[in-house]
């Protein structure tokens, strides 16, 4: 086995990460280890923009706040809000710094979009709709920069390294092969491995984000909380023999309609702002639309818009679409919703402290109860950024003061065998994907759920043996999953993106609250 040391040691190859990383290095070395490429990550897809308090001022940022608590059902912590917003001008200019290219207008101003449940337009972007990749492009530039940084691809995190008392000194990581154990020593590891949201049948994320990081933190003892708080997209393309493409919110901001299969505009029988409804409110009517009518067909229409301003605002869109033979200008484009955002994970503070010593989580795998029952449009990249800022002051004065030995390798105590489900390859995932997406899905049934919490119990069943990276990773799927079902039984879930009660759940609301 492989060992290596760092003074900080970053798992996750996103925004997040890689801000972490940039805030870390003028007080020591940094490593970052990633599952994959930067393209890997759904950071790289983030397509509509970083939302700011623009203008910066008290009632700026308290526009924000309210919009975000609002959206999240209330059930936003509210100092966590303000925290998050107030720490987006520092993390702005920090951009600049950096060089992020954000589009201007002709007078060289910035350009803002206002996005669903968002008040005023306050949402800078990149590219027209690459902000995320921009973004990220621009921060792994200026790390791979720095003499005192390492990036470290593909390894994927197996286990945490822990000293006597329980305190977490590293991470143990596979390889490409399984014989290829990884031990990297560090005096911090922050966490920063996005969410589980392929583990859904419908997904606007990339293949790679399937709960990994919750799961290893579960298993070393950290506190994991809103699991059942799941994002769904409304605006994901819908053509049969295609994946799921997300036709970002920032769409609607620029006027685009949703049309039935009549032609005609329908949010506004579910909500006063239309297709500026907050993103739950939107992906519940589009189900409710769908499912009621199986010959519905729901539509994405900018064809009242001025020729060649969707081209130009949002050419990846644009290009992808016309690579499958439709002129988006012209041609109203069949959505339907997908799993997007986990908005739950390992509970952290405000400084992205988890439960146990030298650990801290930051981004979509940290739960920092700023999104509530649902995140408002473009507040992921926020977190990250003013995440990857703040837990520096914590992580520099907490850390340890020296690199722990380095683990025997005949020592089987110091890595744990663990009981792997048995695995199908694909045919296991497909399984997966559709349990979960029918039990913890856009409308919950406590019949569903504890039907699907059954299925995954039964299928964790498996033999102790040693590693094996793919089943490893089915078991990570099979244990966020089931960590999503018990939150929906379990915790006093009301709002948004949540179970709706009918009869088949066989209680009604009054009793479950």
């Amino acid at each position: 086995m492989e060992s290596l040391a760092v003074d900080y040691l970053v798992i996750g190859g996103g925004i997040a990460g890689f801000q972490a990383v940039l805030s870390l290095l003028p007080h020591g070395p940094a490593m970052l280890v990633s599952k994959g490429p930067l393209s890997s990550g759904s950071s790289y897809f983030a397509q509509g923009g970083l939302a700011l308090p623009w203008g910066f001022t008290e009632s700026d940022i308290e526009s924000h706040v309210q919009d975000t608590i609002l959206a999240g059902a209330g059930l936003c912590d509210p100092d966590a809000v303000r925290t998050i917003v107030s720490g987006g001008e520092e993390a702005f200019e920090s951009l600049l710094r950096y060089g992020v290219p954000f589009d201007r207008d002709k007078n060289g101003q910035f350009r803002t979009t206002r996005e669903a449940a968002h008040a005023r337009p306050r949402i800078v972007h990149a590219g027209g709709d690459r902000t995320g990749a921009i973004i990220l492009k621009s921060l792994a530039d200026a790390a791979f920069r720095q003499p005192h940084f390492r990036f470290l691809s593909p390894y994927q995190l197996y286990q945490f390294r822990k000293d006597s008392e329980g305190n977490i000194q590293g991470a143990y990581f596979l390889g490409e092969r399984d014989s290829d154990l990884l031990e990297i020593r560090a005096k911090a590891v922050i966490l920063a491995t996005g969410g589980a949201g392929s583990l859904f049948l419908r997904t606007t994320n990339p293949r790679f984000q399937r709960g990994d990081g919750v799961s290893v933190a579960y298993r070393a003892g950290c506190e994991i909380e809103r699991m059942a708080y799941y994002q769904f997209h409304p605006t994901v393309l819908d053509l049969p023999g295609t994946q799921p493409f997300l036709l970002t919110e920032a769409m609607r901001g620029e006027g685009a309609y949703l049309l039935d299969s009549k032609g005609d505009r329908f949010m506004f029988k579910y909500h006063p702002e239309g297709e500026l409804a907050p993103r739950d409110v939107v992906a519940r009517a589009l189900w409710i639309e769908l499912t009621s009518d199986k010959q519905q067909q729901i539509t994405l229409s900018v064809g009242h818009l001025p020729k060649g301003f969707v081209r130009k605002r949002f050419p990846q869109v644009y290009g992808h679409l016309k690579e499958l033979g439709i002129d988006l200008e012209t041609t109203p484009v069949p959505v339907r919703p997908a799993a997007h955002f986990q908005m739950g994970g390992i509970r952290t503070d405000l400084d992205g402290r988890t439960g146990i010593k030298g650990l801290w989580a930051i981004g979509e795998v940290a739960s920092v109860r700023v999104h509530g029952a649902n995140r408002l449009a473009s507040n992921s990249l926020l977190e990250a950024l003013v995440m990857g800022r703040r837990i520096v002051e914590s992580v520099v004065s907490e850390s340890s003061e020296h690199f722990p030995p380095k683990t025997s390798t005949t020592d089987g105590k110091k890595i744990e065998e663990m009981i792997l489900p048995e695995f199908s390859g694909e045919e296991s995932w497909s399984a997966l994907k559709t349990m979960l997406w029918e039990s913890a899905g856009i409308v919950r049934t406590i019949r569903r759920v504890r039907q699907g919490l059954d299925w995954v119990e039964e299928n964790l069943a498996g033999t102790k043996g040693p590693v094996h990276g793919s089943r490893f990773a089915y078991a990570n799927g099979l244990l966020a999953s089931k960590l999503i079902l018990q939150d929906i039984l379990t915790s006093p879930v009301t709002g948004a993106n949540c179970v709706l009660f009918g009869p088949e759940a066989g209680i009604v609301e009054s009793e479950r609250s």
